[in-house]
């Protein structure tokens, strides 16, 4: 066996045993896990640690890439002809499923960075460098920049999304793209905001890397009751207020935002005019996070603007209690 093909097989075999320890549900996907690596490697029975505890060898962040490992050595594998196809075929399946069930729980974890105040940069409406707003209200202590570019092209976007990705890294904050699920994965942003028009979910999903979030905006319960039920990370409602940002926004009013409060198992972004009067109030309503454009990026001084809101939006939170 030449020492490329050890390597692969090495690659594979510890990236399983990583899936191994952190795959603990569905019970099935982590017998699954088990048998593939014992079929694969019937050596390595006694590697893995007795009586480990979910967690204890890495988080799914740290499973993901240990899948992607994975994938690389099994692709590497089929590409020299040195595994059988038909178990090369079903340790894909395995390894897409766990990759699958990692990507939840890192988007779960990710999701529940959405608590506070979300702005979105338009540079159509942005008096300012869009960049050096998003810097200021990052300072602010924004959780999330969504960036929402409907005139340029993607491949004059992607550098500014690549930035801003790396921006709200350091800042720990999220960074959504709207509308483009490919310029959200080629930037490595967080997650995609869709509008009930653009692509559906269910064909988003799979441009995107496991680990980054999907969000729809609703302006009724019937359709973020949708929204949940495809599975989508986070749930936006609006418009909260009537706003001039946005043509063609449909009212959904507070009562909406309270009757979805009471069905969503997943973060709730409001939107659509709220300022520092109103943000109390929407909070008080059910939502997790307040996403505004002229709020903040029409301010002045948008950093002072984001950390008057986001101080208004946490006192409120604060209130209310915890998620």
């Amino acid at each position: 066996m030449s020492s490329y093909i050890e390597a692969l097989r090495a690659a594979l075999r510890e990236s399983l045993l990583v899936a191994e320890t952190l795959v603990t549900e569905p019970s099935g996907l982590a017998g699954d896990v088990r048998a593939l690596r014992q079929a694969l490697f019937p050596d390595s029975a006694a590697d893995l640690p007795t009586g480990a505890e979910p967690g204890e060898h890495g988080t799914p962040r740290q499973g993901l890439a240990a899948v992607s490992l994975a994938l690389g050595g099994l692709a590497g594998l089929r590409a020299v002809d040195a595994m059988d196809q038909q178990q090369a075929d079903h340790a894909e399946t395995v390894l897409r499923a766990v990759q699958a069930r990692l990507g939840v729980q890192v988007r779960e974890q990710r999701a529940r960075k959405l608590r506070g105040l979300y702005v979105i940069i338009d540079p159509a409406t942005t008096l300012r460098d869009p960049e050096e707003v998003a810097a200021a209200a990052l300072r602010g202590g924004a959780c999330a920049i969504q960036w929402r570019d409907k005139l340029r092209d993607k491949g004059d976007q992607l550098p500014v999304c690549q930035r801003l990705t790396e921006l709200c890294a350091r800042h720990d904050a999220l960074f959504i793209v709207n509308d483009h699920a490919d310029l959200a994965r080629a930037c490595g942003a967080h997650g995609l905001h869709l509008g009930q028009h653009d692509l559906p979910l269910a064909h988003a999903r799979p441009l995107l890397a496991a680990d980054q979030l999907v969000g729809r905006s609703n302006a009724t319960v019937e359709e973020a009751t949708a929204t949940q039920g495809q599975g989508a990370d986070y749930i936006a409602v609006g418009a909260i207020f009537p706003t001039d940002t946005k043509a063609n926004t449909r009212p959904a009013g507070l009562e909406t935002l309270r009757r979805v409060r009471t069905l969503a198992r997943v973060p709730i972004v409001a939107i659509g005019g709220i300022d520092e009067a109103n943000a109390g109030d929407v909070i008080a309503a059910g939502a997790d996070a307040v996403a505004v454009i002229s709020a903040v990026a029409g301010a002045s001084d948008p950093e002072a603007a984001a950390t008057r809101l986001n101080d208004r939006i946490q006192a409120a939170l604060a209130t209310r209690g915890p998620a």
